[in-house]
């Protein structure tokens, strides 16, 4: 009997290795196929057009988040400077 138990064991370790397979195989085919239609000579019309669109919306959106982000980032700049000359000063005086 446990020579039954250890083909079964086996025979079960088989068929998981293979339903884990096909779907990994599955996986590289789709990967190798996204890959291969990144490559500009093989882009079709429609999605070089989809691409030249996204990347004038990424563009807008980093236009519009430089637009957010500047007046925090002056802020920023303005505490610093005033804190530094405040640094400064105090320490003008020397040790009392």
């Amino acid at each position: 009997m446990p020579t039954l138990r250890d083909l079964a064991l086996i025979l079960l370790a088989c068929e998981a290795f293979i339903m884990v397979l096909i779907p990994l195989v599955l996986l590289g085919v789709v990967v190798y196929g996204l890959w291969w239609l990144q490559q500009h000579q093989n882009l079709p019309s429609w999605l070089r057009l989809a691409q030249a669109y996204l990347a004038l919306g990424r563009a807008y959106v980093e236009s519009a988040m430089g637009a957010v982000v500047k007046p925090v980032l002056w802020v920023h700049s303005v505490l610093a400077t005033v804190q530094r000359w405040l640094r400064a000063m105090s320490t003008l005086g020397g040790d009392k």
